[in-house]
């Protein structure tokens, strides 16, 4: 017997380190403006997490500002959020946006942003500027400081 193995050419690079000083148990929503949930694929475990959809819940239907950025849709999708609300994210997520009754807007390119009300869903790191200037218009603050330079600047580099 022959196994072939195939590589479609993907490949993942470690995102930065976080030092994590609370559980999702322990956060209360009204002690906070908004929720960015940042990329990454670890998604595809929080979405069946009951803490982490309730905490979204919780955020979204106060009218806090809620970001998802990539595969964190998968997230809203899980929590019903999305229903009723356009929506974009990674390509590989519209399957599960659109079967949680999310509209669908088609990514025109990579750096696409999305903002429904307080639901604000970016489809890659390449729209982080955009996306980072929405979510802070969204909790009240002035977005445009956010350019790319700005973005870079605060990035600690390894």
């Amino acid at each position: 017997m022959l196994l072939r193995v195939l590589h479609i050419g993907k490949s993942e690079t470690r995102g930065h380190d976080f030092i994590l000083n609370a559980k999702f148990a322990e956060i209360d929503a009204a002690n906070y403006d908004g929720l960015l949930l940042p990329g990454g694929r670890v998604p595809e475990y929080l979405a069946h997490d009951p803490l982490v959809v309730a905490l979204v819940i919780k955020f979204f239907s106060s009218g806090k500002a809620l970001a998802s950025i990539c595969h964190r849709q998968l997230i809203l999708a899980a929590a019903g959020v999305a229903k009723g609300r356009k929506c974009t994210a990674f390509p590989p997520v519209k399957p599960a946006l659109v079967a949680s009754g999310a509209h669908w807007v088609e990514l025109d390119t990579m750096a696409a942003i999305v903002v429904d009300g307080n639901l604000i869903a970016a489809a890659t790191y390449e729209g982080n500027p955009k996306f980072i200037q929405h979510f802070v218009k969204a909790l009240g603050g002035n977005g445009k400081d956010f350019t790319t330079d700005k973005l870079r600047s605060l990035v600690k580099k390894r």
